[in-house]
């Protein structure tokens, strides 16, 4: 399966998250259009990332692929890797 196009694609974070800051440095280095959802600032996205995900931990990917299907991918480092195999 194709990798969705970069703007389907929204990063649930905060800004002082290090592991955040980690996935925020990739995407700056990548060059890529990704939506961020503050989760702290913005209680409805704290909501929509435990009602899709499952879980409040950030950083969170969520990648909806262009079949409609939806994927939470948790962890910095698995986020990292998706990245930069899809985009890099």
């Amino acid at each position: 399966m194709a990798a969705p196009d970069p703007s389907q694609l929204k990063l649930y974070q905060f800004y002082t998250c290090p592991y955040c800051q980690r996935v925020r440095s990739v995407i700056e280095d990548l060059e890529l259009n990704i939506e961020m959802r503050d989760t702290l600032q913005d209680p409805t996205n704290r909501e929509e990332l435990i009602n899709g995900g499952g879980r409040s931990m950030v950083p969170c990917l969520r990648i909806e692929h262009d079949d409609g299907d939806v994927e939470w991918m948790y962890e910095s480092a698995d986020i990292i890797r998706y990245l930069k195999q899809n985009y890099g």
